[in-house]
């Protein structure tokens, strides 16, 4: 018994040779013509494709922690789409760089790790859904760095995801704490909370065009440079907290406040802020460098309290109460056109401040009213007159109430300034 198992296992070692050896004469040529040639038979063509396919396994996409696959789009009962988004993303922290591009629908946050970059390419959309209130908001926050540059034909969007959108229905863009070169050009935001919130960090902004927001630009304790762009028809359209603002070009209207500021500095150039519907410009304590500005249509056009700085070749015009206040701020004003406002034209409540080579021209209440006990100093300015009569008609002083200080006019122009004719 023990030679037959011995016997079987050999044959069936020469049987797995042989089947070797005529599979490896049927994958190759014969060396030569005198070699003998086993011709294939041909069922074997039929059956090898037959067999090759089925060695191609489909294979489910990698998945990364928070993004979940494309989905057909959907509703509920607080109206939010997910319109086809072609990725989503639900509660992801990026550690890595990445690219978004497309449709992209963000659901809870989508956090930008510390050492990872975000890029967002020329017209994508991003909505964020809208399901979350208050502090569970869906929003983007970067700790690292995002780069989303647009263009004037491919702006990128960030909107709500709500077939009827409402201010506050997602949380907004949160920069925390970081310093890094953050940039947004040619995009678009809406519908947000707070639509930029910088926190100890830096960000430069060109074209950036945020509207329907309960705040456009928040900042604090953050460096900021704003190039072009608007913010609209926000509850606030630009509020800093001990924060650096540089801009040009920027427009902020149809909002509730226009620019709030505390303790911060500011240089703004050809900023153009109208129909604020309580006041353009709100300043405690601040730096501020205006240049070739505008205030017009606003309740209120700019009141300063404390702080420092100037304001040049800047028009106010048009705003339904007092055009220009200054409380304890020793600013220097110059060059500037205050025309058709609604009450007094320029309002101080101390003599800290200076002001010549101006011009008053159609306000309805004062030119110039004294608040306070101390003198002013407004000499070489013109009073829509050059006759003393009707200059002093519009300046409200201890002439007048002799709990007020005097305000020294003469002498006055006598002739509208030259860069106003």
């Amino acid at each position: 018994m023990k030679y037959i198992r011995v016997v079987f296992a050999f044959l069936c070692m020469l049987v797995f040779v042989a089947g070797g050896c005529a599979k490896h004469s049927i994958d190759r040529k014969p060396p030569s013509s005198n070699n003998k040639f086993i011709p294939v038979p041909a069922t074997a063509d039929r059956v090898l494709p037959t067999i090759r396919p089925a060695l191609i396994i489909p294979l489910e996409p990698a998945r990364t922690p928070g993004v979940a696959a494309h989905e057909e789009p959907a509703s509920n009962d607080s109206g939010v789409s997910n319109d086809a988004a072609a990725v989503v993303h639900d509660g992801a922290f990026l550690t890595e760089d990445t690219v978004l591009k497309g449709s992209v629908l963000i659901k809870g946050s989508l956090v930008v790790a510390p050492q990872a970059t975000l890029r967002i390419e020329p017209g994508t959309i991003i909505r964020f859904a809208a399901a979350g209130a208050g502090n569970n908001a869906a929003r983007l926050v970067v700790q690292g760095r995002i780069i989303a540059v647009g263009t004037i034909d491919s702006p990128v969007v960030m909107t709500s995801d709500r077939k009827r959108p409402a201010r506050g229905d997602w949380g907004g863009i949160s920069l925390v704490s970081s310093e890094k070169r953050n940039q947004l050009e040619h995009c678009r935001i809406e519908y947000a909370n707070s639509a930029i919130e910088a926190r100890f960090s830096t960000v430069s902004l060109k074209h950036v065009a945020v509207s329907r927001s309960h705040t456009g630009f928040l900042m604090r304790d953050a460096v900021v440079q704003i190039a072009g762009g608007s913010v609209s028809e926000s509850e606030t359209g630009i509020e800093m907290h001990d924060s650096e603002l540089d801009s040009a070009d920027v427009i902020v209207a149809d909002c509730k406040r226009g620019i709030v500021m505390n303790r911060s500095a500011a240089s703004v150039s050809s900023l153009q802020i109208r129909n604020n519907q309580q006041y353009g410009i709100l300043a405690d304590d601040c730096r501020i460098r205006m240049t070739s500005g505008e205030l017009s249509g606003n309740g209120n056009g700019a009141s300063f309290k404390g702080g420092e700085g100037q304001i040049v070749a800047t028009s106010f015009s048009g705003n339904r109460e007092t055009a220009l206040h200054l409380t304890g701020a020793r600013i220097k004003v110059n060059r500037c056109r205050f025309f058709n406002n609604g009450k007094d034209a320029l309002r101080l409540e101390d003599g800290r401040a200076l002001l010549w080579g101006n011009a008053f021209e159609a306000n309805t209440g004062f030119n110039l009213y004294n608040a306070g006990r101390e003198d002013i100093g407004a000499l070489l300015n013109w009073w829509g007159s050059a006759d003393s009569s009707a200059i002093s008609q519009k300046i409200h002083d201890a002439v007048r109430d002799p709990r007020s200080g005097s305000v020294h006019v003469f002498p006055w122009l006598n002739e509208k300034p030259a860069f106003l004719r």
